[in-house]
């Protein structure tokens, strides 16, 4: 960013009064792209943390990166876990979540930048205009939007347009002096300002080029004679349009670049477009040895010179609001194109035929970045998070120009990722992600491994929601697909067959969920070993079906089993070990010992709100067993307040009818009804046996167990009201 703002004087001045005391509006800094509507967002950025407000700085691109970004921030101000999750999943307006917090802790300013298509900042249907979505009227702080989008009606009454025009040639002429001081005269300054219109991103370039230690122009007439030279016929006749100007700058500099040695710079920009623009690439993904792909004979040596070179011109750019708080952002720096670099870089690519390499390349970037990073690792989760952006943005525009091989790895990605969602508890955005995958990579056939590991995915996140009636016909689909391609003891096949048994234990069938399970424990511990974390899994759902059909004992026996390999495998700290110990608990509490139960129920409860968080649906299922065995001891009291509690994150988390949530309501009914309030209760029975019954049949046993206590509740008062 350079030192000093030029040709902004008024708006600057407005902007810094507005973040001493805001008026209510939302301020939007609008022009065509480059004009420089960051740059000055930037500047009243500096003045805000300097005042010592606090700023975020998120990215309006697309709507899936502005709504994680801005609940991340209501997470870092305070807004629970459950409900950030419940609005990542749809169940809850997004905008019911960020803005309270924001307006209850005022003094701040808030950056939506590059919103450039107005739809993206549209909630629940509602456009922008209406001022009840993202950009609202406040008085809390101040909230700054730069767009390319100047037409006052879609921005609402509530909002106040700023334009961010083309700079005067005397104001650009300082422009290129600030950066290049030496290059020339104020005169010749002003005449390669004129020369490109103003256009403060193309005076960036220029600027940065010239003091760049790459440049081969060094003066303003120099930089200028080349330009004359090698620009678009458009710009040498005067017709200027913001995306000729930027290209003939950059593509000068990518010119210049390559006459001072260092070719590699175009291929590298040419492979950073196909991320999502204004969104950060995590630099620890800028794997040297995949983009060396694009260097020429240097290959991966020429990398680190390449992008210190493009940094060097201006063609890319570090994170921005340096010093500010990237809202919803993983940890670690980032690099950035500008969109309009990124846009234009993508069409005349596409016009050359010259964009499937780049995008390729952009693809097995993104793959070897994911790939070293563990799904099931909770540390993890933020760093998927900051990938997903790119991941949708690779989806949606580079997938139809990739070949099969690229295609393929592409879905991949989407299908680690969606898995790493699931493990994560973001149940919709799995499922949400999974479909979008398999639009998108339609063109591989259905037998390929990765389309039918998208498949896979999206009926575990069919039944991780509860949907189990959607889950099983999809599951068995990819059964006989997996059979069929990579043969019925192959572990992905083994997989799908426990999962299958376990959908069919989920539908109540719990003696055919055992048969199935021991079948597949049988071929898992001939194929994987008895140790391999997938043998453990359908162990432990053996020992869970024991219990179910009554045999405790073996159960608890199977259970502490289990858990001793479990934790020499996998760690006592591992989600699937602590499954182990949670279902230990259970049974215990099953045998009657309370006491012991409620001891390791809060045993587990702290370790899972510590490696999971305290509304991953892991932990809900905790809390609401501690507060069964609460109630199973007397204190009803307390366990009905639990309850409740869980029940409140749990509609938020999963949804009203989740299974979970209905077993959750289903308790506080019982609850209800011992402590004497048969009317209460009858009301709560049949609320969950309309929903059971709608969701899993009247055949189904929690069904069944809801309509038997309904029964038994109303004989009890007709009883009661006979005697």
């Amino acid at each position: 960013m350079p030192e000093q703002v030029r040709g902004r004087d008024l708006l600057l001045a407005r902007m810094d009064a507005l973040v001493r005391e805001p008026d209510g509006r939302v301020h939007v800094l609008a022009g065509l792209g480059g004009t420089g509507k960051s740059t000055v967002a930037l500047r009243v950025v500096e003045v805000a943390l300097g005042l010592g407000r606090r700023v975020w700085w998120v990215p309006g691109v697309d709507a899936s990166s502005l709504t994680s970004a801005l609940l991340g921030l209501a997470q870092a101000l305070g807004a629970g876990t459950a409900q950030v999750e419940a609005a990542r999943a749809g169940r809850v307006d997004p905008c019911d979540v960020v803005w309270p917090v924001l307006e209850a802790d005022p003094g701040w300013v808030l950056v939506i930048d590059n919103a450039d298509d107005v739809r993206a900042l549209a909630v629940g249907g509602r456009p922008v205009r209406d001022g009840n979505g993202w950009v609202r009227s406040t008085r809390a702080g101040l909230v700054m939007v730069t767009t390319r989008d100047a037409d006052p009606r879609h921005w609402g009454r509530g909002a106040e347009l700023h334009p961010v025009g083309w700079l005067p040639a005397a104001d650009g002429a300082s422009v290129l002096l600030d950066l290049a001081p030496a290059a020339g005269t104020p005169a010749e300054a002003e005449g390669l300002s004129s020369r490109l219109g103003g256009l403060a991103l193309a005076l960036h370039h220029a600027g940065s080029q010239l003091s760049s230690l790459f440049a081969q122009e060094r003066t303003f007439t120099g930089y200028l004679r080349a330009l004359e030279t090698g620009s678009p016929a458009s710009l040498a006749s005067g017709g200027l349009d913001d995306r000729e100007v930027v290209t003939s700058t950059w593509e000068l500099s990518l010119d210049q670049l390559a006459d001072a040695g260092i070719e590699q710079a175009r291929g590298l920009l040419r492979v950073l477009v196909w991320f999502a623009g204004a969104v950060p690439i995590p630099v620890a993904g800028l794997n040297h040895q995949v983009l060396g792909r694009v260097c020429g004979e240097q290959g991966a040596a020429g990398v680190g010179v390449g992008l210190e070179a493009l940094l060097s011109a201006g063609l890319i750019e570090n994170r921005l609001a340096p010093g500010a708080t990237p809202a919803g952002q993983a940890v670690g720096g980032g690099v950035m194109v500008h969109p309009l670099v990124a846009e234009t870089t993508r069409h005349r690519l596409k016009i050359r035929d010259a964009a499937g390499v780049p995008a390729a390349v952009a693809v097995e970037m993104l793959a070897v970045a994911i790939d070293e990073l563990d799904m099931g690792r909770p540390h993890d989760w933020p760093v998927w998070t900051a990938w997903l952006p790119h991941l949708e943005e690779l989806l949606t525009f580079a997938s139809p120009l990739l070949e099969h091989s690229s295609l393929a790895t592409l879905a991949t990605s989407a299908r680690n990722s969606v898995a790493a969602l699931t493990w994560a508890g973001s149940y919709l955005a799995a499922l949400e992600l999974a479909t979008a995958g398999e639009r998108h990579t339609q063109r591989l056939h259905q037998d390929h491994i990765a389309a039918i590991d998208l498949r896979y995915w999206q009926a575990a996140a069919h039944r991780f929601l509860g949907n189990v009636a959607k889950a099983e016909p999809v599951y068995r689909e990819v059964l006989q697909v997996r059979e069929r391609v990579l043969g019925s003891d192959h572990p992905d096949t083994l997989t799908t067959r426990h999962d299958i048994a376990r959908v069919v234990a989920e539908r109540g069938d719990t003696a055919e969920a055992e048969r199935l399970y021991r079948e597949v424990l049988q071929i898992r511990e001939g194929v994987l070993g008895s140790d391999h974390p997938d043998t453990l899994t359908t162990r432990h759902e053996i020992a869970r079906m024991v219990a179910r059909r009554g045999d405790t004992a073996e159960s608890e026996r199977l259970h502490h089993e289990l858990l001793q390999v479990r934790e020499g495998v996998l760690g006592s700290d591992h989600p699937d070990t602590l499954t182990t110990r949670h279902d230990i608990a259970r049974v215990v509490a099953e045998r009657g010992r309370m006491a012991e139960a409620e001891r390791l129920f809060r045993e587990v409860l702290e370790v899972r709100e510590r490696v999971l968080g305290s509304d991953h649906p892991h932990t809900l299922n905790t809390r609401h067993d501690f507060a069964w065995v609460v109630a199973e001891r007397g204190r009803m009291a307390e366990a009905e307040r639990l309850y409740r509690e869980v029940l409140q994150a749990m509609e938020r988390v999963l949804g009203s009818d989740h299974p979970n949530t209905l077993n959750t309501r289903n308790d506080i009914a019982w609850l209800v009804a011992e402590r004497g309030d048969t009317a209460e209760a009858e009301r709560l029975y049949r609320e969950v046996l309309q929903i059971r019954e709608g969701v899993l049949g009247s055949d189904h046993i929690s069904t069944q167990i809801t309509a038997l206590a309904l029964r038994n509740l109303t004989m009890l008062t007709d009883d009661n009201r006979d005697g």
